[in-house]
Protein backbone atom coordinates (compact mmCIF):
# COMPACT_ATOMS: atom_id res chain seq x y z
CA UNK A 1 0.00 0.00 0.00
CA UNK A 2 1.40 3.25 -1.02
CA UNK A 3 1.71 6.23 1.90
CA UNK A 4 -0.93 8.12 0.42
CA UNK A 5 -3.05 4.69 0.13
CA UNK A 6 -1.95 4.30 3.93
CA UNK A 7 -3.06 8.08 4.81
CA UNK A 8 -6.56 7.68 3.23
CA UNK A 9 -7.07 4.57 4.80
CA UNK A 10 -6.48 6.16 7.85
CA UNK A 11 -8.51 9.42 7.11
CA UNK A 12 -11.48 6.94 6.37
CA UNK A 13 -11.16 5.00 9.90
CA UNK A 14 -11.05 8.35 11.76
CA UNK A 15 -14.26 9.78 10.10
CA UNK A 16 -16.17 6.55 10.31
CA UNK A 17 -15.50 5.99 14.00
CA UNK A 18 -16.31 9.99 14.57
CA UNK A 19 -20.15 10.90 14.24
CA UNK A 20 -19.48 14.53 13.39
CA UNK A 21 -17.04 13.76 10.64
CA UNK A 22 -19.15 11.05 9.08
CA UNK A 23 -22.25 14.07 9.05
CA UNK A 24 -19.86 16.39 7.38
CA UNK A 25 -18.96 13.75 5.02
CA UNK A 26 -22.26 13.04 4.17
CA UNK A 27 -23.15 16.91 3.84
CA UNK A 28 -20.08 17.38 1.18
CA UNK A 29 -21.26 14.51 -0.70
CA UNK A 30 -25.00 16.71 -0.51
CA UNK A 31 -23.16 19.72 -1.21
CA UNK A 32 -21.59 17.97 -4.62
CA UNK A 33 -24.94 16.42 -5.69
CA UNK A 34 -25.95 20.19 -5.99
CA UNK A 35 -23.17 21.14 -7.85
CA UNK A 36 -22.98 18.25 -10.27
CA UNK A 37 -26.82 19.20 -10.84
CA UNK A 38 -25.51 22.47 -11.57
CA UNK A 39 -23.69 21.79 -14.07
CA UNK A 40 -25.77 19.61 -15.75
CA UNK A 41 -28.84 21.57 -15.56
CA UNK A 42 -27.48 23.76 -18.30
CA UNK A 43 -29.30 21.59 -20.83
CA UNK A 44 -31.84 19.94 -17.97
CA UNK A 45 -34.21 23.14 -18.12
CA UNK A 46 -36.98 20.53 -16.91
CA UNK A 47 -37.75 19.30 -13.88
CA UNK A 48 -37.86 15.62 -14.56
CA UNK A 49 -34.29 16.05 -15.97
CA UNK A 50 -32.88 17.71 -13.14
CA UNK A 51 -34.51 15.03 -10.60
CA UNK A 52 -32.66 12.26 -12.73
CA UNK A 53 -29.57 13.88 -12.25
CA UNK A 54 -29.70 14.46 -8.84
CA UNK A 55 -30.94 11.03 -8.19
CA UNK A 56 -28.08 9.82 -10.80
CA UNK A 57 -25.57 12.03 -9.00
CA UNK A 58 -26.42 10.59 -5.74
CA UNK A 59 -26.30 6.76 -6.52
CA UNK A 60 -23.15 7.47 -7.23
CA UNK A 61 -21.62 9.33 -4.23
CA UNK A 62 -23.73 7.01 -2.42
CA UNK A 63 -22.19 3.74 -4.18
CA UNK A 64 -18.64 5.93 -3.83
CA UNK A 65 -19.30 6.10 -0.12
CA UNK A 66 -20.13 2.60 0.44
CA UNK A 67 -16.98 1.16 -1.53
CA UNK A 68 -14.72 3.79 0.75
CA UNK A 69 -16.29 2.53 4.13
CA UNK A 70 -16.31 -1.59 2.64
CA UNK A 71 -12.48 -0.27 1.65
CA UNK A 72 -11.38 0.91 4.86
CA UNK A 73 -13.31 -2.22 7.12
CA UNK A 74 -11.21 -4.38 4.92
CA UNK A 75 -7.71 -2.56 6.08
CA UNK A 76 -7.69 -1.63 2.32
CA UNK A 77 -7.35 -5.30 1.21
CA UNK A 78 -8.89 -4.91 -2.13
CA UNK A 79 -7.88 -2.32 -4.32
CA UNK A 80 -10.02 1.09 -4.17
CA UNK A 81 -10.53 0.87 -7.73
CA UNK A 82 -11.94 -2.31 -7.78
CA UNK A 83 -14.12 -1.99 -4.20
CA UNK A 84 -15.79 1.35 -6.45
CA UNK A 85 -16.20 -0.63 -9.14
CA UNK A 86 -18.33 -3.47 -7.07
CA UNK A 87 -20.36 -0.61 -5.92
CA UNK A 88 -21.30 0.89 -9.09
CA UNK A 89 -22.07 -2.14 -10.68
CA UNK A 90 -24.14 -3.49 -7.66
CA UNK A 91 -26.06 0.10 -8.53
CA UNK A 92 -26.36 -0.28 -11.93
CA UNK A 93 -25.61 -3.80 -12.81
CA UNK A 94 -22.24 -5.28 -14.24
CA UNK A 95 -22.59 -3.55 -17.75
CA UNK A 96 -22.89 -0.47 -16.35
CA UNK A 97 -19.84 -0.92 -14.41
CA UNK A 98 -16.63 1.82 -14.79
CA UNK A 99 -13.81 -1.25 -15.53
CA UNK A 100 -10.07 -0.73 -15.26
CA UNK A 101 -6.90 -2.49 -16.65
CA UNK A 102 -5.97 -5.30 -14.73
CA UNK A 103 -2.18 -4.11 -15.06
CA UNK A 104 -0.64 -1.82 -17.06
CA UNK A 105 -0.69 -3.37 -20.68
CA UNK A 106 -3.48 -5.27 -19.40
CA UNK A 107 -6.95 -5.68 -21.09
CA UNK A 108 -10.22 -4.01 -19.96
CA UNK A 109 -11.99 -5.84 -17.40
CA UNK A 110 -13.42 -5.72 -13.52
CA UNK A 111 -10.41 -8.12 -12.46
CA UNK A 112 -11.86 -8.14 -8.78
CA UNK A 113 -12.33 -11.80 -8.21
CA UNK A 114 -14.85 -11.42 -5.19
Amino acid sequence: MTGDEQFLLARLRLMISTPALRAKHLDNHYALQQAIVAALEADAVKDDKAFQAQAAASACLAALHTALVRWAEDDGRTPLPDMIAKALAAVFGEDMAWSRPKSPGGTKGNDSAS
